[in-house]
């Protein structure tokens, strides 16, 4: 999703006007109703009447998107920083409902509870599921599953890249986007910068795709895979998702391309432009990489000496499961929950701190972590040394005022939704691990929860409700970073 803005900073005089949030809005509808002609196309080479819903569906969507579009055309649509904030959560939710319906309809008849939760789980590249039979299910209902975690992954990197060094809880202003070493000109528009984002993320898919397909997959299922893994969304074709596959291949391939797609992709673009070492300079990417490194030695040890699980197959257990859970990808290939206390709860706060900025992953973020890690270094000299002078910096750049104290509110406000959303679930009869795993991976965008009956090894769709319309909420702030969604219920932002 993209909208042109105004400069971070400058605020508009005019009031918020609803033409362009409107035009933008409809335009993103649009495009998905021409995405459901793919999944329409693929049931009618197989024969399934799902086309028919597909078809019905898609030119339904172009039609009232269309209208609102040709209707608003001619006018002002560039839009300034308040009705971005406000027409991207008013797309995200219009999206999620409009591409509700083929679930509602086809095969699956979900309730619209459950068609809601699927799609949310999709667009916001959560991979949470309430389906059972997936392979079994028809391949174009597979592949509008697929599209829209697809979707939503990029839509998740171009919020990040255009809105967040805007609003100054991201970081992502501190990186350079400065190429002209090899490419000899500056990328001078943030729309550029998306677009180039924009390849590599479909170059990540494709090689990904072809990786999978090596590794013994079928070719729709290692396209599906890798869009769910480049997304680090975590939809699979199979109930039992990467174990389906009983494949070390498989899950090593899932491992880089969950840990690549955790990355900044604004790092990736800079190493395309020639900086090769962009990526191991960056101080979140080494803190991530150390993170899981930790990770993967700490439950290895566990499964080993608590488990009695040989060592190379704790290694790989390790790895697939800790990148999978801190990449917010949410791909299984066993279920974890049954390895003990320990691994699990390692697990629950991998969820909470998630990827890097700037990448399709969620969570905390690493750039948020390694900022807070730095706060708290300095308080604790500044008790020993009161009158030093301590910088805060990332990557050699001093940190401004206003990220330390973005960061800091962020981490706050993160933590209060996850306590709040916890015993919101709670209240619907889960369980205190339930609930708060199922606050956790909503916030995070990661998939599986914890416990035994929506853990890895299950799906959602025995939950009451209420949880689950708890859980879309929750999908939803956390892929918007919970202040694009705060913000426009403030006073603040229709004061002119």
């Amino acid at each position: 999703m993209t909208a042109t803005v105004t400069a971070p900073g400058r605020r508009s005089d005019s009031p918020v006007t609803l033409a362009p949030i409107l035009y933008f809005v409809s335009i993103i509808v649009c495009c998905f109703g021409i995405a459901m002609f793919a999944p329409m196309l693929i049931d009618l080479v197989d024969g399934h009447e799902d086309y028919r819903i597909f078809l019905t569906c898609a030119t339904g969507t172009l039609f009232v998107g269309g209208g609102i579009a040709m209707a608003n055309r001619g006018r002002n649509v560039k839009m300034n920083l308040q009705e971005t904030l406000l027409a991207i959560p008013i797309a995200w939710l219009t999206v999620t409902f409009t591409s509700a319906i083929p679930f509602m309809l086809s095969d699956f008849h979900l309730s619209m509870t459950d068609a809601v939760f699927e799609t949310m789980s999709g667009l916001s590249a959560t991979g949470s599921t309430v389906i059972v039979g997936l392979d079994t299910a028809p391949r174009g209902l597979l592949l509008w599953r697929f599209l829209l975690v697809w979707f939503g992954g990029f839509g998740v990197v171009t919020i990040a890249v255009l809105l967040l060094p805007f609003l100054r809880i991201g970081g992502l202003q501190l990186f350079s986007i400065d190429l002209s070493a090899q490419s000899g000109k500056f990328l001078p528009r943030i729309t550029e910068v998306v677009t180039q984002i924009g390849f590599i993320y479909i170059g990540l898919t494709v090689a990904c795709s072809i990786c999978y397909w090596l590794a013994g997959m079928e070719s729709f299922d290692a396209i599906g895979h890798a869009m769910a893994a480049v997304a680090t969304g975590g939809f699979s074709s199979k109930d039992a998702n990467i174990g389906h596959y009983q494949s070390a291949a498989v899950e090593w391939i899932s491992v880089i391309f969950m840990a690549l797609s955790a990355m900044p992709f604004v790092l990736m673009l800079q190493t395309v432009y020639g900086r090769l070492d962009a990526l191991w300079r960056d101080s979140q990417v080494r803190l991530f990489l150390a993170l899981i490194v930790i990770g993967i030695a700490l439950i290895a040890f566990w499964r080993v000496s608590v488990n009695n699980t040989p060592f190379g197959q704790a290694i790989r257990e390790a790895a697939f499961n800790v990148v999978s859970i801190i990449s917010c990808t949410g791909f299984t290939s066993q279920d974890f929950s049954s390895w003990g206390a320990f691994p699990e709860l390692l697990l629950l706060i991998a969820m909470l701190i998630g990827g890097c900025t700037g990448s399709t992953a969620g969570g905390i973020k690493i750039f948020r972590i390694l900022t807070l890690m730095q706060l708290l270094r300095a308080q604790v000299r500044r008790q020993v040394m009161p009158h030093a002078t301590i910088r805060i910096t990332f990557n050699g750049d001093n940190i401004p005022d206003s990220v330390r104290a973005g960061v800091t509110n962020y981490f706050f406000v993160y933590l209060l939704s996850f306590f709040l959303l916890s015993l919101a679930i709670s209240f619907t009869g889960l369980s205190i691990p339930e609930s708060m795993g199922s606050a956790a991976t909503a916030l995070g965008g990661v998939g599986p929860s914890l416990g035994p009956n929506i853990g890895p090894c299950c799906t959602f769709r025995d939950i009451p409700d209420p949880a689950k319309w708890f859980m879309a909420l929750g999908m939803l702030a956390g892929r918007l970073e919970i202040l694009i969604l705060l913000i426009p219920f403030s006073r603040s932002f229709w004061r002119h």
